[in-house]
């Protein structure tokens, strides 16, 4: 008789009942909730320090270039200067290949014949020779240190040798260097070594700048920013790329893209402006005084931007990264003498000789 007591005791073992098993389903589901934007964030700030290392890298490597060349590397080398101008073939080959010494790729930069070109399919200074084939190997290597972990779009979406993704490029500065340019072979009278127009800011194709240049002062200037993709790309798998300084057209009709380069012009994660501002007839290639001005600070395709919530990270040319915010003041006011529009601190910051003082609390 005990025994049987004891078997009807385990089965009358109370257990969870079903509405038990959902409340608990509930509270779990409600703690994931809680804790997923958490380990997101948390995701992202490792993300983030990731991009402030590799930016920190570059504006190393980019002193170190200088402090052994006295001069920093030409934004690109597109036509050459001086007996070194070929005014058939582009080169197009950028800073960011100049600098992989110093980058601890001397592999790659080895591997690179820069009397050739990046990505065009005939060689300069009338050579038969395939440039973007024969710098195929290097110019496909991905550096890592060239690509934000945010920025994660990396196959090649257009199947041309010698494109490997970055996500940042050298400061232009304010100045139009794409529409208006010399002519080549140089017209004497510009005074120039190259074709290229000089620009505000670091960096030009075949242009290169001391330190002394630098009047603001290298704590107050702009060396290399983010030029990740945008968020949902209107071009797909569109990516920017450290092998060149192309002009790309775009899927988008009316836009037009540029790698290895941009500009303080346009406000940090601007969006893409339908169509491009064209060059303006009256000032040339002087966008600050520009009656576009307003508008320019929207063409985001021309500008730096970042995967990354609320601004952009730029490194300076002390070697210190800041995290430039999308609210950062962009247009100045207008001068009641001539009736330009002065700058504002993010286009400021884009100058190197600018003259102007800025309040870092300003930024």
């Amino acid at each position: 008789m005990n025994a049987k007591r004891s078997d009807r005791a385990d089965l009358a073992r109370p257990g969870f009942t079903l509405i038990e098993l959902l409340v608990v389903i509930a509270i779990i589901g409600v703690l994931i909730s809680l804790l997923l934007p958490a380990v997101q964030s948390a995701r992202e700030a490792a993300r983030r320090a990731q991009c402030v290392n590799n930016l920190k890298q570059i504006g190393l490597a980019i002193a170190s270039y200088e402090s052994s060349n006295t001069v920093y590397p030409p934004g690109s080398i597109k036509y050459g200067s001086g007996k070194a101008i070929d005014c058939t073939t582009r080169r197009h080959n950028t800073m960011f290949a100049l600098i992989l010494p110093y980058m601890e790729q001397t592999t790659v930069f080895n591997s690179i014949n820069f009397s050739l070109g990046s990505v065009d399919t005939n060689g300069p200074y009338g050579l038969g020779v395939n440039s973007a084939a024969s710098n195929s190997t290097a110019y496909n290597t991905k550096i890592s240190s060239y690509v934000c972990p945010s920025d994660n779009q990396d196959s090649n979406p257009i199947g041309t040798p010698g494109l490997a993704q970055s996500s940042y490029a050298g400061c232009v500065g304010n100045t139009d260097v794409i529409h208006w340019w010399y002519q080549c072979p140089v017209n004497p009278a510009s005074g120039s070594p190259s074709p290229q127009i000089p620009a505000d800011g670091m960096f030009n194709a075949d242009w290169t700048i001391r330190v002394s240049d630098v009047t603001d002062g290298v704590s107050n200037t702009f060396y290399v920013g983010e030029s990740s993709r945008f968020l949902n790309d209107p071009d797909g798998t569109f990516f920017y790329s450290w092998t060149n300084d192309q002009w790309w057209s775009s899927y988008v009709p009316g836009v037009s893209r540029v790698d290895s380069l941009a500009w303080t012009i346009a406000r940090p994660n601007a969006p893409m402006l339908i169509p491009d501002v064209p060059a303006d007839p009256t000032y040339h290639y002087n966008w600050q005084f520009d009656a576009n001005t307003p508008q320019l600070q929207n063409m985001g395709q021309w500008g730096f931007r970042s995967t990354h919530p609320g601004g952009v990270n730029f490194v300076f040319g002390d070697g210190s990264v800041r995290f430039i915010k999308n609210s950062i003041n962009v247009l100045g006011a207008v001068n009641p003498t001539t009736g330009s529009l002065g700058l504002g601190v993010y286009r400021q910051l884009g100058t190197r000789a600018g003259g102007e003082v800025i309040d870092s609390n300003s930024y």
